[in-house]
Formats: C-alpha cells, structure tokens, sequence
C-alpha cells in the first residue's frame, strides 16, 4: 500500500485545486495507495488562519497593487530564509509524518518546501520522496525552488525555462501541465459546433470580483445576437438572486448558477470563458481548450498567467468591463475567424491529462527502493489525539495509514478526505 500526503492551503483557489484533482488522479489510476490532503496552515493556525485569508480575499479584492508587493516581499532574501519558520505548521508535519510514515509527499503551495527543509537539515535524507506542484505560470516566485525538492511539476515550458534561468537542475524540472480535473482528460468526443451564424453562442461567465459591475457586464453580452450565458456567482445567493432577477426577462437565454462542482463540464461545452487570470481557471480553460477573455488580473502571480493568454493567443485581455462584450463580439465576427485561430492555438499546447501524468510521477517516486527511512522521534513517540481533532480527520491508523488498530477519535470526520479541501 503506497501512502501519500499532500499538503496546501486555501490561498488562492489554485493550491487547493492541484492538491484535490492530483489526490483524484492518484485514487483513479492505483487500486492500492492511501492519499491524504491537508491544510495544515488552517490546521495549525484555526482562527489566525481564517482572518489571514479574509485579510489577503480583502486586499486581493480591494487593493490588488498592494496585493502585488506583498507577494514580491517572499522574493526577499531576509522573509525567504524564515519561511520555514512556521513552528506549530512543523510541529504538527513532523508529527504526521512520524505517524504515516508516507512514502510521498507533494506540495501545492510553497512554504511547505521551506518547512521541510528546516525539519530535515540536520538529516542525511528525508524518509520520503518530496514532489513540489507548481501552480503558478511564468511570473514564478522564487519561494517555490528555493527550498530542495526532488522533482518541480510545472504547468508549461515557459514556467520551466524561468526554473532553468534560476539554476534549478533540469532533471529535477517536470513540465507536465496543471493537474486539472481528470474529467479533461475523458472529455466527451463529441466536437463544440463553432460559433459561426446561426449557431447559438456558448458563453460561461464566472464571477469571482467586481460582483457591483456583473449585471451590467451580462447586459452589454446579452446585446449580441444568438449569445446564451451561463453565469456562476459562487457562494453568494444574494448576487445570484439579483442578476435571476434581472434577467428573467431574456427568454432563457441566461443560466444563473451558484457554486458548482461541474466547470469542467461547462468549459467543455461553452465556446468562451470570461474570469479573472487566476491559476486554476486559465489552466481548466487551456486543458478544455475553451478560449478565454481575461477581465481581472491580480498582480503577482496572476501576471504570468495573463501572459499565457494574450501573446499565444489563447483568448484577449479586457483591460476594462466595457471591453468584455467588445472581444467577445470580435471574436465571432468573420465566420468566427479570431476564435478557431485561439481554439487551434489551445490545440497545440492543451494538456488534459495533465494530473495523470504527474500523478504517475509521484507513484514511480513512491517505488523508489533507496530510500532511508529516518526515525524522527524516539520509538515510543506517537501522534496525540488532539491534533488529530484539531485536523478535523480519525487517526491515520483508523484510515489504513499505520498497522496498528486505535480507536476512533469522537466526532472526527471519517473521510480520507479534509472536507475543507473536497468542499472547495
């Protein structure tokens, strides 16, 4: 039985997104692995976390120049030498990993590389075989290869040139896609009629910030002739409840849906997607081959993954809401000539299967045979019941993690699963 953690956080939909579809690939591929996802930040943290990631969906939304610096601040020498100093974070990994003993470990987001090499630097080698997801495209921070892994999975070839440039060694680079939804990958055969006249056209609008200018934005789309819109608001039914009002005049040319675990489905079926540059979307829309227009792009990481979009034509940027309608329009004028040159464009580089590919990575890695594994306690030392409570999960033993039979901790959460990450 190969045993496997994965650790991220809910900073940003893109950490929690790998972390969940690599999870889902691993389970569909190997009958016989155990996979484990967690936020230890939330963990560890609890109520300093949840105001931490209020604060950052505050000024991402708010004040996104400031946003910018904060993010180039971990590229500082002196704050990326300490970002392995989270204490209650490593406390709480080291008591895992001594309870598990997992034969992998992946990570999503970047501190977690930064702890593991404070937990082990006064080892000759970590007990398992350690694989670094990065969710970010092109505009890479350098917090994410600085601390030692043993393979960096990036998104594309122009993410891995910037890894290169920065002296990691090209062995050690994997540019296997963004592991997204492996619903991409058994995507139906059927071909997306394209949106010449005639034809309806198929547009999925996903709502994440600006939700004050959303009603007007939908009405300049609904302008167009044979447009039809599919709008997702998330987890806010007041927004939803306005923009049904709004448009239950339009004959049905308009689908309001709050959060939905289909987008998959609906990039595979829509000829465009409207949202903000973040990492999750812009790789399900490449891996759907589904062409975007970006109308919001934070500063930092979001940056590389704008630049993924307009100079390969993959879809435009709308610098302003009042642009939205105006490429949408241009993108199906002349028999929808700008939008088959993007649709072949995605062709190209699309990398559906992407969270396969990396997930067959991590379980070669987990069959590795020379690997030590290192005592981190003393033999007796065991994983207490109160972190696992505080983790919100029963007792790896409970799961099949460790051989050992324990009781069940009262009113843990049963699945394998963190629901924070599941749920999100």
């Amino acid at each position: 039985m190969k045993k496997i953690l994965i650790l991220t956080t809910a900073f940003g939909d893109g950490h929690n997104t790998a972390a969940r579809n690599i999870r889902d690939a691993l389970e569909h591929i190997c009958d016989d692995v155990k996979v484990e996802a967690l936020d230890l930040f939330q963990a560890s943290y609890g109520a300093f976390n949840t105001l931490a990631k209020k604060t950052y969906l505050g000024i991402v939304q708010y004040a996104p120049r400031l946003w910018g610096r904060v993010y180039s601040l971990m590229e500082n020498p002196v704050v990326e030498r300490n970002l392995g100093g989270f204490r209650r974070l490593a406390n709480a990994l080291e008591d895992i990993v001594h309870e598990t003993q997992p034969d992998g470990v992946v990570s999503t987001y970047p501190v977690y590389g930064h702890v593991i090499r404070q937990l082990y630097r006064d080892h000759a080698e970590r007990p398992f075989r350690f694989i670094t997801v990065i969710t970010d495209s092109i505009s890479v921070n350098s917090a994410w290869y600085r601390a030692p892994s043993d393979f960096f999975c990036v998104p594309n070839e122009a993410t891995a040139d910037v890894l290169r440039r920065n002296s990691v060694p090209e062995p050690q680079i994997k540019a296997l896609g963004f592991p997204t939804n492996i619903a991409f990958a058994h995507r139906t055969p059927t071909p997306l009629l394209p949106p010449v006249r005639g034809v309806q056209r198929k547009i999925l609008y996903i709502i994440n910030t600006g939700k004050k200018h959303a009603g007007k934005a939908i009405d300049r789309l609904l302008d167009l002739p044979d447009t039809h819109l599919t709008v997702t608001v998330g987890r806010d039914p007041e927004l939803k409840a306005k923009l049904i009002e709004r448009t239950e005049k339009m004959n049905g040319r308009v689908n309001i849906l709050g959060w939905t675990n289909q987008i998959p489905q609906l990039m595979l079926s829509n000829h465009l997607v409207i949202g903000k540059a973040g990492g999750a979307t812009v790789q399900e829309a490449i891996a759907a081959r589904c062409p975007m227009i970006v109308n919001q792009v934070i500063p930092g990481q979001e940056e590389g993954n704008a630049r993924l979009i307009k100079p390969r034509g993959l879809g435009a940027i709308a610098k302003k809401d009042r642009q939205v309608a105006d490429w949408v329009e241009a993108a199906f004028a002349h028999r929808a000539g700008l939008w088959m040159e993007w649709r072949r464009n995605l062709e190209r580089i699309s990398k559906p299967d992407a969270s396969l590919r990396i997930a067959e990575l991590i379980l070669a890695e987990c069959d590795r045979t020379d690997r030590k594994k290192i005592a981190l306690f003393e033999p007796n030392a065991r994983l207490g019941p109160a972190l696992y409570r505080e983790l919100g999960v029963a007792p790896a033993a409970r799961r099949g993690f460790a051989n050992a039979p324990e009781q069940a901790v009262p009113g843990a959460h049963t699945s394998p699963h963190l629901p924070q990450i599941v749920n999100s």
